[in-house]
């Protein structure tokens, strides 16, 4: 929750029990196609390792060592391969020069009760009331990403339930390319992120949804269980 007289974030914000309700993550997996997501959700996923070294640069302090830094990611992932050290030092690279955001808090579980849906926040900054999304890819030429812009919406929805005080955007770190930007939501950000919550839900429910206009069958590794004109029901997986 914020106080809105420090402009702090207290306690209540965090989620106490973040399994119950529908993972910001969910909605960007249904955004790049509600059919991918029908067929992922049931397997077990675990964070790439490119964001656990972009969020390790994302926080680090200037003073640490490419050789510190890939000691501490041995530590978080003990089965990272030595030509990921490439990707690391890609990263600190190009960061050197950028205006990196400060941060007080990281790794956030951050929650909507009436949205039904929660996040985690990389960074947040308590002297300033900042928020920063940290992300693995590289940046586009201008303003994010659509699922970046998705994911800043979902994310302000949490963090403003929490209080009065509204903040109207964020900044999203595109560490690969050394690179920082604002974002404020639109009001289609919000509605997108609303339409793609009961989109989950319905697929939740055991609906089978229908393929989107551009749907990203070349790359998609569930292609072949995708008909065109699949029945909307789950009950049809069962038939014999």
């Amino acid at each position: 929750m914020f106080d809105a007289c420090s402009n702090k974030m207290t306690e209540p914000c965090y989620s106490k029990n973040p399994d119950n309700g529908i993972a910001i993550s969910s909605i960007i997996r249904a955004f790049h196609c509600p059919r991918q997501y029908f067929f992922y959700k049931d397997i077990p996923s675990k964070p790439a390792i490119e964001y656990s070294i972009c969020k390790l640069v994302s926080c680090a302090e200037e003073s640490a060592t490419e050789e510190e830094l890939w000691k501490t990611l041995h530590l978080i992932h003990p089965e990272i391969s030595e030509d990921k050290r490439n990707f690391l030092r890609d990263c600190l690279m190009a960061m050197e020069h950028a205006p990196v955001r400060p941060w007080t808090e990281t790794d956030i579980v951050v929650r909507s009760e009436r949205a039904g849906i929660h996040g985690l926040l990389d960074k947040y900054h308590a002297q300033t009331g900042e928020y920063t999304l940290t992300r693995c890819t590289t940046a586009p030429k201008n303003g994010c990403w659509a699922e970046d812009a998705i994911r800043t919406a979902a994310l302000l929805l949490c963090i403003e339930e929490a209080g009065a005080v509204k903040t109207p955007g964020m900044n999203i770190e595109y560490v690969r390319s050394g690179i920082i930007r604002y974002y404020e939501p639109t009001p289609k950000d919000r509605r997108r992120v609303l339409h793609l919550i009961q989109q989950v839900k319905e697929i939740e429910d055991g609906e089978f949804p229908h393929k989107p206009l551009n749907p990203p069958c070349s790359r998609c590794r569930f292609s072949d269980r995708c008909a065109q004109n699949a029945p909307r029901r789950l009950s049809f997986l069962f038939k014999k």
